[in-house]
This record gives structure tokens, C-alpha cells and sequence, in this order.
């Protein structure tokens, strides 16, 4: 049986690299430092040029480095308004679209807040967003892995127990599994035992196809009751790193693995290095 391997990168540009704002420089600098893949950011909006997409593609295919991205952070699938649900699907499609052009494979982005409802209703309503969004990325012949993330504060839609459920009934669906939000929204799933509980649970309830094909985040994590304060550096913070990675490799995980600590690349380096030490 083929080792499937873990691709180590960045969320975002590295720090390092001379222009920041240029995710095809950012690319060549994952490239020098010896690292996979590099997360486009459309956090505070999609706002990319064709010509920079055809040439983000160009640099990601000649350079072995594969993207993946995440969609803006104003996306709330249970908006009050019926408009502003609207919107939050046209900028996952927005993102899906250019995500596509710049030829990344797999896509990330906060689903959804509670607002005080009932989560089962809130489910619902992600739910029919997400086949909404499948079917108009299908009609547009665009075919890329949505990830809603597994999110790091009570208030949003985004459990694990959600994500699987939806990962169930949607098919273009798949869980983007940040293990440092998951610790924060719960207190738990800290040590080597849970986070094999954890990865039991995806590949019996989601399949074993699952586990090869990962879409990570990991990072330092601040927190209180209510879930994620920040992200921190993995060496200031008490997230237990050294034992997922373990247990990824234990259970023969495949995919990306893209850092969102504020040092990014070093904190990237560091757990592909540790990775590798295995």
C-alpha cells in the first residue's frame, strides 16, 4: 500500500516573502523554503485579476506547489436577511470560481453563525445553501472540494458532529479539520488518544478515502468558555502538535496541512520537520 503524504504550507504569503501582497511571489518563497503547498486568502474579499490567477496556476503547476483557499469571513449562511444569504453564496461562489482559475483543489470557509437558533435549523439552512452552491458550480463545470471549517467559537456553525453530518449529505462536501479550533470550541481533543478517536470517527462515518485526501489547519491557540481568543505561535501555546501529527501519520493521512500561526512559515517548517522525524 502506497504511503499517502502530507503537503506542509502556509495560510497565506509567507511572512518572508519580499512582496507581501503577491501570492505568486508567495509561491516561488514556499518553493525556496522547502515547503508544499501555500492557502490563498480571500479573507477580507475575492479580489484577483484573471491574468494574476492564469499566472498564480502557471508558477503552482511549474513549481509542484499546489494551493488550496479560503473564502471571505463575511459569509453567514443563517443571515437574518434573505439577501445577505444571498450574498454569502455568491462569495463562496465568487471564491470557488477563482479558486478554480488559479487552479487550487480544495476550498475552506466559515459556513455560518447560530444567531441564537437552534443548530438543527441552522444545519438545515447550510445544508440547502450547500446544494444550491453545488449545483451552480456543476452548471458552471467547476469542480473543487468545499471545505466549511471546523470553527473555533460556540457561536458559529461548525462542529464536528456538523461537519460530518453535512460531509454525509452533500456530496462536493468535505470537512476542512482544524484540529487547534476543535481544542478551542471544546476543551478537548488534546492528546494522542482523542485525536484517534477523532480520525476513527472520519474514516468509519465518511470513509477511509477521506483520510487520504485531508484538508488541516494547525496552528497555537488561545481560548476561553466561548472558544478561540487568537492564534498563537505552536511553541506558546498548548496545543499538543507533536501528537496529531503522530497520529496522522499512524493512520496514514494524506493532504494538505497549512499552518495559520502568526509566524507562519516557521511554524510550517517546524512541524514538517518534525513530520518527516516520524
Amino acid at each position: 500500500m502506497q504511503a499517502n503524504k502530507l503537503l506542509f504550507g502556509t495560510a497565506g504569503v509567507p511572512n518572508s516573502t519580499q512582496k507581501k501582497n503577491n501570492p505568486i511571489e508567495g509561491v516561488k518563497q514556499i518553493h525556496s523554503l522547502g515547503l508544499d503547498c501555500m492557502q490563498l486568502e480571500f479573507a477580507h474579499g475575492v479580489r484577483m485579476k484573471e491574468e494574476v490567477s492564469s499566472a498564480l496556476r502557471k508558477v503552482s503547476y511549474e513549481l509542484g506547489i499546489p494551493l488550496t483557499s479560503h473564502g471571505p469571513y463575511y459569509i453567514n449562511l443563517n443571515a437574518r436577511e434573505q439577501d445577505k444569504i444571498d450574498s454569502s453564496v455568491e462569495r463562496i461562489i465568487q471564491t470557488a470560481k477563482i479558486s478554480d482559475l488559479c487552479g487550487a483543489e480544495s476550498m475552506t470557509f466559515h459556513a455560518a453563525f447560530y444567531m441564537k437558533d437552534s443548530p438543527f435549523d441552522v444545519f438545515d439552512l447550510v445544508e440547502k445553501s450547500m446544494n444550491v452552491i453545488e449545483e451552480r458550480l456543476s452548471r458552471l463545470d467547476i469542480e473543487i472540494e468545499l471545505r466549511p471549517e471546523l470553527t473555533g467559537k460556540t457561536s458559529q456553525f461548525g462542529s464536528l458532529d456538523e461537519l460530518i453530518s453535512l460531509t454525509k449529505n452533500v456530496s462536493s462536501c468535505a470537512p476542512c479539520m482544524d484540529f487547534s479550533h476543535l481544542y478551542a470550541r471544546t476543551g478537548q481533543y488534546n492528546t494522542e488518544e482523542e485525536f484517534k478517536e477523532v480520525l476513527t470517527r472520519i474514516k468509519e462515518e465518511i470513509g477511509a478515502d477521506s483520510l487520504a485526501n485531508m484538508h488541516i489547519h494547525i496552528s497555537g491557540i488561545s481560548s476561553n468558555s466561548k472558544g478561540d481568543l487568537k492564534h498563537l505561535n505552536l511553541e506558546k501555546s498548548k496545543f499538543n502538535w507533536k501528537d496529531l501529527l503522530k497520529s496522522l501519520k499512524d493512520f496514514n493521512c494524506g493532504g494538505y496541512v497549512i499552518c495559520n500561526s502568526p509566524n507562519l512559515e516557521e511554524d510550517a517548517m517546524m512541524m514538517k520537520e518534525f513530520y518527516n522525524s516520524l
